[in-house]
């Protein structure tokens, strides 16, 4: 797969991986998997329904059809399955990312209460004070060299959710938790062989991935989740976790379960909305139309002053972006379940146990679903605009286990997005463009070096 594909007259398309002309041998595209998935996948993927390399490997599916069955009408005959535990068991333990059945159900009604859109929408100012803090940090730093702008947005939406998520977070060290978090995400994140190639059946008896930060990063928040049962509620995610309770048994979380939670959201709800905001960085350094259509559009809607959640619905254009930005580089670039018994997936016989790989990085590029896939074109999501299937774009998922943090990823992207090019000019640093690469997230080769400086006419950002 190359990297650039030919723009459309009058669009402007990004750095990516695209489909060749001709595939290599499938033992080629093996190799290349460890390294960066996406190169290992056939072009069949982006042009066709269903491809499976091999009679033994998991099944890649894209037919939108399918991918309903999938997800909705019948997800519970494709559950997650053993490989997905095995990854994920580690950041969750036993929290609602990775419990099944009843346990599923009431840690996912229970955590939902605090994503509603009137919780989430009260969150705005502290998103704004943390990205107004995190801009005049980077145009400073920029003066002597580039800023790095993944890890700084990193830290960036990390701060978010200790400050919205957990009250601030008074009960450890910021900087030392961001630290450890990081060194934990990428020792469990690491891309195994087995992974990609054995049956589901193999990773039922293999152990989890291990790291040795888990535990104490554990320690640290059972220790809050401990002090804060003795004091009075402030109504963040903690309180809502410890005053949750099954409806049907009268089960309440321990605090070994409320620890799972907490940090299963912290990394869930910084990590991937980062990847999405740096790749949306890229997007107004090298298309500098689209960053002063998303700064007109804020000095129109915000004169003066910060912006606030009444502002947000009328960040049209802001919005858009942030979705097509997420249809080009999904962080979460692979969905993956089990058919629990033997059925047909878009014409293909999958036998039960099979696993079933659902790229979505290729269906948000599929041939024949999109009108010029590989180019940025926001007018997609337009209000006016006809909307793409449900089961074509799937950014967060779908079916009972869409990410409930969904409204709140949306609401940070544009905030920060908005504020981002309402105060900043960016120009890319690097030498070439970035390449996508898909381990564990969709993240940039090399990071993302940016020159930020003062966005023109600053008065308007008087605050």
């Amino acid at each position: 797969m190359t990297l650039q594909a030919p723009s459309p007259d009058g669009l402007w398309t990004p750095p990516a991986i695209i489909p060749p002309e001709a595939d290599p041998h499938v033992l080629v595209l093996a190799a290349r998997s460890p390294g960066n998935q996406i190169r290992g996948w056939s072009r069949k993927v982006f042009y066709e329904d269903v491809w499976r390399p091999a009679p033994t490997t998991p099944v890649l599916v894209t037919q939108p059809e399918a991918l309903r069955r999938i997800f909705l009408d019948e997800a519970e005959d494709f559950p997650q399955g053993a490989l997905f535990r095995r990854m994920f068991r580690p950041a969750w333990g036993q929290g609602v990312l990775t419990a099944e059945g009843a346990a599923w159900r009431w840690q996912r009604h229970a955590s939902a209460t605090a994503f509603r859109p009137a919780t989430v929408s009260e969150l705005t100012p502290l998103i704004v004070a943390a990205t107004e803090r995190a801009v005049t940090e980077w145009i400073a730093k920029s003066a002597k060299a580039p800023v790095d702008l993944e890890p700084a947005i990193t830290r960036l939406t990390f701060d978010i959710i200790v400050d919205t998520m957990l009250s601030g977070g008074e009960y450890f060290d910021r900087d030392q938790m961001k630290a450890r978090i990081s060194a934990f995400f990428r020792d469990i994140g690491r891309i195994r062989l087995s992974y990609m190639f054995l049956p589901d059946a193999y990773h039922g008896h293999r152990p989890d991935a291990h790291s040795k930060l888990r535990e104490p990063l554990l320690a640290d928040i059972r220790r809050m989740v401990t002090a804060r049962r003795s004091l009075p509620a402030r109504g963040d995610l903690v309180d809502l976790l410890l005053a949750a309770k099954d409806p049907e048994t009268g089960q309440t979380m321990d605090d070994a379960l409320i620890a799972d939670n907490i940090m299963g959201f912290i990394l869930a709800g910084h990590e991937t909305t980062s990847v999405g905001l740096t790749w949306a960085s890229y997007v107004l350094a090298a298309h500098p139309t689209t960053a002063q259509r998303i700064r007109e559009e804020v000095r129109a809607v915000v004169p003066q002053g910060p912006i606030t959640a009444d502002h947000a619905p009328q960040l049209v254009h802001t919005r858009q972006v942030v979705s097509e930005v997420l249809r080009l580089y999904p962080p979460g670039f692979l969905l993956t379940r089990v058919a629990a018994k033997t059925c047909e997936l878009a014409g293909l016989k999958v036998r039960a146990g099979t696993r079933i790989n659902i790229p979505v990085y290729a269906l948000h590029r599929h041939r024949k679903r999109w009108r010029d896939p590989d180019a940025f074109d926001p007018s997609r999501f337009a209000p006016e605009a006809p909307p793409p299937d449900r089961y074509a774009y799937l950014p967060f998922g779908a079916g009972p286990r869409i990410c409930m943090g969904a409204a709140f990823a949306m609401l940070e992207s544009v905030v920060i997005l908005a504020t981002l090019a309402r105060r900043a000019d960016l120009t890319f640093a690097g030498r070439k463009p970035p390449e996508p690469v898909a381990v564990f997230a969709l993240r940039p080769k090399g990071g993302m070096p940016m020159r930020v400086t003062v966005a023109p006419d600053p008065k308007s950002y008087a605050t």
